[in-house]
């Protein structure tokens, strides 16, 4: 499966770098993959875990560093796993978060309104988007045919790097 790619600028006077979405999901706790031990093992989990895209990885394991860096509640066998490898998840979340709350560091467009941000969008004869401003004076060129917004981007020099320390990490839980 090819990663599917936007073209991006931040504002009119910057030129268009390529990204790639890695997906995306609800940042609520409730639609994140979760690992619940009163419905399944550990490894069912886990195995699971392995074939979400990335984006959705990447905030699950956000999530569970906030939650175990606060003390908060997290079941026993992940916290284990989480303890072993405290400093690579945390120099993970530190490279690719906020560190006070759920905003990805690279191109974050995962939030539910980014709809209503769209100030003029250019269409083909399909009525798919091939082209949107933001309001802000950001823009998206779609290379494909898809012209989804709400999503995480990274660049095409970042992506290798995030996919070779995510697959680490999940190793690392393994």
């Amino acid at each position: 499966m090819t990663e599917r790619k936007i073209s991006y600028k931040i504002n009119n006077l910057s030129e268009y770098i390529t990204y790639i979405d890695i997906g995306s999901c609800e940042k609520h706790y409730d639609f994140l993959p979760l690992y619940d031990e009163s419905k399944t093992t550990y490894n069912n989990w886990y195995q699971d875990f392995q074939l979400y895209l990335i984006g959705e990885q990447i905030l699950t394991l956000h999530y569970y560093l906030l939650q175990y860096n606060s003390g908060s509640y997290m079941p026993d066998e992940l916290n284990k796993r989480i303890s072993k490898n405290i400093d690579l998840l945390n120099e993970f979340n530190i490279k690719w978060f906020d560190p006070s709350a759920p905003f990805f560091n690279s191109l974050d467009l995962n939030w539910e309104d980014i709809e209503d941000e769209v100030l003029k969008a250019k269409e083909n004869d399909e009525g798919i988007r091939t082209e949107i401003e933001f309001n802000d004076g950001s823009s998206i060129k779609f290379l494909d045919d898809d012209d989804k917004i709400q999503s995480f981007y990274v660049t095409e020099k970042e992506y290798e790097e995030l996919k070779t320390s995510i697959k680490s990490i999940i190793e690392k839980l393994k």
